[in-house]
């Protein structure tokens, strides 16, 4: 089983992907049923069957994204990675308060305690730190 963060996100990524491809094939089945008339029965036939398994296999897709997301919710934020990431934003937002602002959405698009919620947690943090250092503490409301 693959032990990084950026291994077991792309196959989460992968599992969205191929629950994707299951909607495709649903929408593929719909589409032939409404040519129905111009084909035989077994077809109508068989895209039934694939509707009747397509629950199961959404359900069994959601079980191994799950059970990844468990393993990526285990490990520990790299201190190092997060502080080379924010220096990474600040050179390319260039300003510190749209860095920490874009730090921020991007936290609060992920579960609360999941592995990307810490990490954006934790650049966030070096962020607010350089900004601390920098003495630009002083603009109202920004910082909440």
């Amino acid at each position: 089983m693959p032990k990084t963060a950026k291994e077991l996100t792309d196959l989460v990524t992968e599992t969205m992907k191929a629950k994707g491809n299951l909607e495709k094939v649903l929408d593929f089945v719909d589409l032939v049923n409404s040519h129905s008339d111009e084909f035989p029965d077994e077809i109508h036939t068989v895209g039934e069957k694939i509707k009747e398994v397509a629950p199961e296999i959404m359900n069994n897709i959601e079980k191994i994204k799950s059970h990844i997301n468990n393993e990526l919710n285990k490990l520990d934020v790299d201190d190092e990675q997060a502080k080379d990431a924010a220096n990474k934003l600040l050179l390319y937002h260039g300003d510190i308060f749209m860095t920490i602002n874009w730090a921020e959405t991007q936290m609060i698009n992920h579960d609360e305690n999941s592995y990307w919620w810490r990490y954006w947690g934790t650049v966030n943090k070096y962020l607010r730190e350089q900004l601390e250092r920098e003495g630009k503490n002083s603009r109202p409301n920004i910082l909440k």
